[in-house]
């Protein structure tokens, strides 16, 4: 548990959150009662003049159609066409082909114009990637993300780029963007959720099989290495009352020191800023069992946000580097959608904007730090970290929420879009709920000093490479010491969604293991170490076993009577 268990020594313990949590819903619970500096806005509510006024070109097609379209992918285009005819601060990153031949593009904003990596790292300044439309049913940060493009190069945003430079990815999923079908609501049409392969691209951060996640990898997080990263949705109808609700990595095996700053310092910040400056309340991203009134729980995993890390904020945290998730409740108007992520992410660019040193001088020293605990002791064996987790609880809370919120026909139309009028209003303060947001490992193993990985297995070094982890080929052959796999039984179970492999057995110290030329070598003497790690190890929740890329060699095992080992050895020490 070594890398795990390091406190966040400059932040303090993390009671003293749930403490300043209690003590927020203190104040907002008067603040309701009483009189209130700034006007809260619920419901459908937005502040009149939000968006400012700006010329037919520079306006989305949302705004356009007051809120009743979204953009098609070449209407992305065409608004992204419009700016960098207009302004010297843009550069177009091309990320990706879709299946279906649509181009998936990135735009830096940056002052001066910064249009390679070498030159942003050149700058110092943090970058940061804010990415939209990965659901397209989900499109209101898609939509935000235009508006706030426009508004950094021409509005009242300009200041941003002097400390900053922000990617924003606004149509991730552009194949599942132009998939329209009917909504029951605003927008009136709306994409398809998986992408032209029929394949959620918020699962595939480990995997790797979607063309969309592979550019995302390769040309902006291996190349650009942002220092945090925004992934925007939307919820379903929901019975909690805020604006947007937001989450990081809880992945036990990243790095807790960058994900542990985004909980404890970002978010009370941005729950602060959202308040005050938007009038906005937004809390982690959960839900409660809304069979039971009051609420007893506030839970990540109710809202499917679970400690593995198959969605690209949650794996993003094994890099050593600072994610955060949003989502909107979903039975809203799709303006009032926009203007909540609209109000977060310029809320976090203020916070980067205003932080950003401070942030990169964290997640560069847990990169060293990872390396340096790899070190000094993966080679004796006695370091740990965790294949899987839980969550329990920080304490009790008060959360906002509502009794009821049933759908129903709006009068006079066929659409089930109505909203009841008391979940539009103010909600209830719920007292004595517990926040079951804690994230903590339940099981462990031995981090080694690296792992060796047959020559037939090229297409799993593949997939590391993609992850930017450093793989070797052994020229000649050598002999190791370490740990291999021998695996009792293998079952499916499902989890999420999804039917994972799961294997049971146990590891078996070999002190002469012979490698031939021509395998691979993973050394874990790098800062993505937790990454290699997790992807590697047989028994991780989601690493490469649990999500099947294994499956095929052992199926060929079993078919020829052998006694199964996993294929990828772990050593701790090399011999020639």
């Amino acid at each position: 548990m070594e890398l795990i268990s390091l406190k966040l020594k400059i932040f303090g313990e993390r009671r003293v959150l749930c403490l300043a949590i209690m003590f927020s819903n203190l104040i907002l619970f008067f603040s309701y009662s009483f009189a209130a500096p700034q006007k809260i806005y619920w419901g459908n509510e937005v502040p009149a003049g939000w968006r400012g006024n700006w010329p037919e070109q520079l306006m989305t097609t949302a705004e356009k159609t007051n809120f009743e379209r979204t953009s098609t992918s070449f209407e992305v285009l065409e608004f992204i066409n419009q700016l960098r005819w207009r302004s010297d601060k843009l550069a177009i990153i091309p990320m990706f082909m879709t299946p279906q031949g649509r181009a998936g593009v990135a735009v830096v904003l940056a002052d001066p114009r910064v249009a390679s990596p070498e030159e942003a790292r050149a700058s110092g300044k943090p970058v940061i990637y804010l990415q939209g439309n990965i659901h397209p049913p989900e499109a209101e940060a898609k939509e935000a993300l235009l508006i706030l493009m426009r508004e950094i190069l021409f509005g009242s945003k300009k200041h941003l780029l002097k400390n900053l430079i922000i990617i924003i990815c606004p149509n991730f999923n552009p194949d599942g963007n132009d998939a329209l079908r009917f909504n029951e609501g605003t927008p009136h049409f709306l994409g398809s959720r998986n992408n032209s392969q029929n394949l959620d691209l918020n699962r595939d951060a480990i995997k790797l099989e979607t063309p969309e996640v592979i550019g995302l990898y390769r040309t902006i997080f291996n190349r650009w290495d942002p220092l945090l990263i925004y992934d925007g949705h939307a919820m379903g109808r929901v019975n909690h009352g805020y604006a947007i609700v937001y989450a990081t990595s809880t992945v036990p095996a990243a790095h807790p020191n960058p994900r542990g700053y985004v909980f404890d310092v970002m978010f009370p910040a941005l729950r602060q800023a959202m308040r005050e400056k938007y009038g906005l309340e937004t809390f982690t991203h959960c839900l409660f069992d809304e069979k039971t009134w009051p609420p007893k729980v506030w839970s990540h995993d109710l809202a499917i946000w679970s400690t593995e890390a198959k969605f690209i904020a949650a794996a993003y945290g094994l890099r050593n580097r600072m994610s955060i998730l949003a989502e909107t409740p979903g039975h809203v108007h799709f303006e009032r959608k926009i203007y909540a992520h609209y109000a977060l992410i310029s809320a976090i660019l203020e916070y980067t904007h205003e932080h950003g040193q401070e942030m990169q001088t964290l997640c560069r020293q847990a990169d060293e730090e990872v390396v340096r605990q790899i070190k000094e002791k993966a080679p004796s064996g006695k370091l740990k970290n965790f294949v899987s987790g839980k969550y329990e609880s920080w304490g009790q809370i008060d959360i906002l929420a509502y009794r009821s919120n049933r759908p129903f026909l709006l009068p006079g139309t066929s659409v089930m879009a109505g909203v009841e009028p008391e979940a539009l209003g103010p909600p209830e303060i719920v007292s004595g709920v517990e926040h079951l947001t804690k994230p903590v490992g339940t099981k462990e193993a031995t981090v080694p000093a690296g792992y060796i990985i047959p020559a037939e297995f090229g297409w799993i070094v593949e997939k590391l490479r993609i992850h930017n982890i450093k793989v070797e080929t052994i020229s000649r052959p050598l002999v190791a010491e370490g740990e291999e796999y021998i695996i009792d039984s293998i079952e499916k179970e499902r989890r999420w969604g999804y039917d994972m492999t799961v294997l049971k057995g146990d590891f078996v110290s070999v002190n002469r293991y012979p490698i031939s030329a021509g395998s691979f070598l993973v050394s874990l003497d790098q800062p993505l170490a937790n990454l290699a790690f997790y992807c590697l190890e047989p028994e991780a929740a989601d690493g490469f076993v649990g999500w099947g890329l294994f499956d095929d060699y052992f199926k060929s095992q079993e078919a020829a009577g052998k006694k199964i080992s996993f294929p990828i050895f772990k050593y701790f020490r090399l011999h020639q």
